[in-house]
């Protein structure tokens, strides 16, 4: 009985990551560069700054504001071989995040929770981060990042 509500749950978790998308730019991308390719009509770019955190966690990086009917939406990216540790740290302080919302994978992660109000989307793939944040609208964007660099492997 034990072993068959195990194997359920395996499959039951397998089978839900599949469904998790985690989408990079290609490696041969700047962070200028995978960043001002998501500006379009709907999410217009309207500042770009360079970062040496994000919270408390060190992640010399960018990041972008971008306008959208929504509100303003803060888009993190950082790049180099620190991105699976730092993204650890994220992870590990993010308060509560359930186990719906994270996926952690030797090759890639991805976790979303809520904090002060605001939405907070981030994922690792390769040497490359990325944190979205935004009182409205964070799902979308991430819908839209992810379609530009899907776009972009073709």
């Amino acid at each position: 009985m034990r072993r068959s509500l195990l194997l359920v749950v395996v499959l039951l978790m397998l089978s839900s990551c599949t469904l998790i998308k985690v989408v990079v730019p290609p490696e041969a991308y700047s962070l200028d560069t995978a960043i001002f390719v998501l500006e379009t009509r709907d999410y217009r770019l309207s500042d770009v700054k360079e970062i040496d955190s994000y919270g408390d966690v060190e992640m010399k990086g960018k990041v972008a504001v971008f306008e959208t009917d929504y509100g303003p939406v803060f888009l993190y990216v950082y790049k180099g071989e620190e991105a699976k540790k730092i993204w650890k740290k994220l992870n590990s302080r993010a308060g509560f995040v359930s186990i719906r919302s994270v996926l952690d994978l030797p090759n890639m992660g991805k976790f979303s929770t809520v904090s002060d109000g605001k939405k907070i989307i981030a994922w690792w793939r390769k040497n490359w981060l990325f944190v979205v944040e935004g009182k409205n609208g964070v799902e979308e964007f991430v819908k839209h990042v992810y379609r530009v660099y899907e776009e972009m492997k073709r």
